[in-house]
This record gives C-alpha cells, structure tokens and sequence, in this order.
C-alpha cells in the first residue's frame, strides 16, 4: 500500500502504517476522550468524569491505542492462516479502515479462504468476549480509578464486538465475502464465485449509501463507498489472474533485448530512446548486468549536461529481475508492488529478456480478446 511507514515486524511480517492511519488515530483518541455515550450498558467514552481535558485526552489515546493493537491481532489471525495455507504475505498495513494483510502469492483457488477470512473477525470477537466479564465486574465498582478501568474494558469489547460483526458482512472486501465466495467455489468454481460476491457487496454498498443518505450519516456513506470500491478491485484482480493463468515470464517477455553501457552519454541515451522507442534500458559492463536507466532518470538531470554526464552516474544499480520461469501473475505484482515500469529477465545469470506493463497490458487485451470470441460459442 503506497503512503505506508514500516514500524516493525511481526511473525515475520513487516507491520506498517499509511498516512491516513496517523488522521484517524487522533479522531478515535478524541472521540473516546469526550464521548459520553451510553449504549447497551457501555459507557463509550471518559466525557463524563470529573477530570481535565489533557486527563481525558490521554485516556483516550491509550484506548484508541488499545483498539488498533487489537485491531493488529485481527489481521496476524488471518496471516498465520494464510501463510499456512500457503499464502505468503507481504505485509500488514494499518490504515483509516482498520487494518490489512497484503498478500503477494496465493496458491490457486485461494485453498483455505473460508477459514483464512473467518479468523480475522473470531479473533476481534474473542478480544470482544474476554474483556466483556472484566467490564461487567468493574462497572459495578466505585472510585475514579475503576471508572477509567471499566470504561476502557467496556470500550475494547464493545468496538471489538462490533468489528467482528461488521467484518463478517457477505460483502467484498469485508472478510465475510471472502467467506461467502469459499462457500461458493465448489459450487460455481473460482471465477464465478468471485463475480456473485462482488455483486451481492455492491448491491449491500448502495442499500448502505441509500440508508446513509436518508438518514444524514456521511460516515455509513462513506463506508459504502469503500466498500463498492474494494469489491471492484477484488474482480478486476481476479480478472487479472485469470487472464495470466499458466503463463511464465519467458512467454511474454521482450527479447532481443537493447542494453547501453556505464560510459554511454544521457545524450547518446537519449536519441536510442528516440530512435527504438524505449523507455528504459539494462545497463550492462561486458556480460554483467550492473544497472538499469529510465527516462525518469534523465529528467532529474539539466539539459545543460546531457553531453558529458554518463549513464553510470544516473542508473539504478540495485535491480529487480526475474528468471523466464517466474509466473506472469508474480510479476505484475512485483511491477506493482514496487511502482516500476519494467523487470529484467536473468537467463543462467545472462540477460535473457526483458518484461513491461505494456507486454502484460497487450497479454490481458490479448486474452480478454478471447474470452469475447469464446463467450458466444458457450
């Protein structure tokens, strides 16, 4: 996810925080700080005790603290499942909704999704459960001290509660659709499983965004959007895989493959871009690979030294390859995932090719193409 710090790791897994985490920590912080709201016997908030606003915000920091740790249990549930099911993960990203386990790889099928997908919400239900009979034994008890103690328990089960069964709604991206399209599989296979669940979260999107407008709630609407949203990009990704099934990296890479040297000019560079219509190239020194330079690169540089700066002083030494038996999924996703144009294709330690986003875009209109010719003919 793009805007994302790296703050540690876990079972292995990076743990990080997108920006829009850091603007809704402090509105969970300020809320629960002087909120004084009672629901179901809960008090959701310190806004009724007798004590300073700076008291209260810190009270309030501690628990939104509290949730979001165990809004990050919630999400290592479903890594450890799916690094299991032999998933592998990329990293854990907090952000504005909560939480998300970014999955690099998946075997075919996504083998153990129901239970992968149901983890999440029984884990942030069980942290609901077992705070529960500590805020019902403090609630009846007197003194400031265990006001604060029963209201921050009441606070972490009843908002854990409440995300387990928001996430277990049957909508994409909420874990819930994840369920119901792992019960649909056997019955309709991958594809179409995935298409009802998409169908059925945005038809749930709008009915939210339809009772959010009547009764004046931005935030149900806002959520309705994320929702209808996520479930577009979980078909488009299916989509995507579908269209890249079976194939590797060696059936759709570039080759021949067009390298320049460390010693060459930006200005030499410049008319084989012209020339070849390249945007980038490997950098080579005699038969090693030592570096890759885009257009991007020569931008950063004036016009004025064109003539005498080098290749060598512009390239990116630190490149990401592929071998020609890399899958071509895991490769739009290391273009993705990394926010580049192009990989190098390494052949027994020898440039063998080369792929872009444009020779998987033409793969994907190739193969959607296809399933147009075909569809008819079913």
């Amino acid at each position: 996810m793009k805007a994302s710090l790296r703050v540690g790791r876990l079972m292995g897994i990076p743990i990080k925080i997108h920006v829009s985490f850091l603007l809704i920590l402090p509105l969970f912080a300020f809320s629960f700080a002087f909120a004084y709201t009672r629901l179901l016997g809960f008090t959701l908030g310190y806004g009724g005790l007798p004590l300073d606003d700076v008291a209260k915000l810190v009270l309030g920091l501690i628990a939104a603290l509290l949730f979001f740790i165990a809004v990050l249990l919630h999400e290592l549930a479903h890594s450890y499942v799916a690094i299991r099911n032999g998933y592998k993960i990329s990293g854990i990203t907090l952000f504005l909704f909560g939480g998300v386990s970014e999955i690099e790889s998946h075997p075919k099928d996504a083998p153990g999704e129901a239970l992968m997908a149901f983890v999440g919400p029984a884990t942030s239900f069980a942290i609901g459960l077992v705070f529960l009979p500590a805020w019902y034994l403090l609630e009846g008890m007197s003194g400031l001290g265990w006001n604060i103690a029963a209201i921050t328990a009441g606070l972490i089960s009843f908002y854990n509660i409440l995300l387990g069964a928001f996430n277990i709604i049957p909508a994409f991206p909420m874990d819930g659709g994840r369920v119901l399209r792992a019960v649909l599989v056997k019955r309709l296979g991958f594809i179409r499983a995935t298409t009802v669940a998409v169908q059925v979260g945005k038809m749930m999107a709008v009915a939210m965004a339809v009772l959010g407008f009547m009764i004046f709630n931005p935030w149900l609407m806002f959520i309705a959007l994320f929702i209808y949203i996520g479930a577009g990009e979980e078909e488009r990704g299916t989509k995507v895989a579908q269209a890249l099934e079976g194939l590797t990296v060696g059936q759709i890479m570039t080759t021949p493959v067009s390298v320049v040297t460390p010693g060459s000019s930006i200005r030499e560079l410049l008319d084989r871009m012209i020339t070849e219509k390249h945007m980038g190239y490997p950098v080579v020194e005699g038969d090693k690979l030592v570096g890759i330079v885009t257009l991007q690169d020569v931008q950063k540089v004036p016009a004025s030294r064109h003539d005498d700066a080098t290749v060598g002083s512009i390239m990116t030494a630190d490149v990401l390859t592929v071998t020609p038996d890399t899958p071509a999924m895991e490769a739009i996703q290391a273009l993705s995932r990394n926010r580049i144009g192009r990989l190098v294709v390494l052949d027994q330690g020898r440039i063998g090719g080369i792929v872009s986003r444009s020779d998987l875009i033409h793969i994907l209109e190739v193969r959607a193409a296809e399933r147009r010719a075909i569809g008819p003919k079913e």
